[in-house]
């Protein structure tokens, strides 16, 4: 551990682990998706559809940026376009077959690094901290 962690106040407390723990799934999974296109894809299996104003309200971001975001997205084979029952005029954004088998070996990624966590912590610490951050605190 780093010695100046035991200086920090929560927020930035919180914000180091969150980077790192997000280095160690970019280490891990070999993805060549950026932090932003992965939020997207877990966000489109979890819901199915979205609107991109839906993608950039969900992950906070400007709706140009979800559209940029999705058209990589789109270019790379991960989603694809889809119409949206009952309405002609919006188009939804779906996953690919590639998009939820990306999604899936993220989901393993995490998995694999929540054990490693839970190995050194231990399962009911981890289960804890878990149930603290679901809480609604903020």
């Amino acid at each position: 551990m780093k010695d100046y962690f035991h200086e920090l106040n929560l927020i930035d407390l919180l914000s180091e682990k969150h980077k790192a723990l997000r280095d160690k799934l970019d280490e891990n999974s070999g993805n060549p998706l950026n932090h932003t296109e992965t939020h997207v894809i877990a966000k489109l299996e979890l819901h199915g559809t979205l609107s991109i104003s839906a993608i950039s309200r969900m992950i906070n971001i400007s709706r140009q940026g979800a559209q940029k975001c999705v058209n990589g997205l789109l270019a790379e084979g991960y989603a694809e376009i889809a119409q949206a029952a009952g309405n002609g005029r919006d188009k939804h954004i779906a996953l690919t077959s590639k998009g939820l088998e990306t999604s899936r070996k993220l989901l393993e990624c995490k998995q694999d690094i929540e054990r490693n966590i839970a190995e050194k912590l231990g399962a009911e610490r981890v289960e804890s901290l878990k149930r603290l951050l679901a809480e609604d605190w903020l």
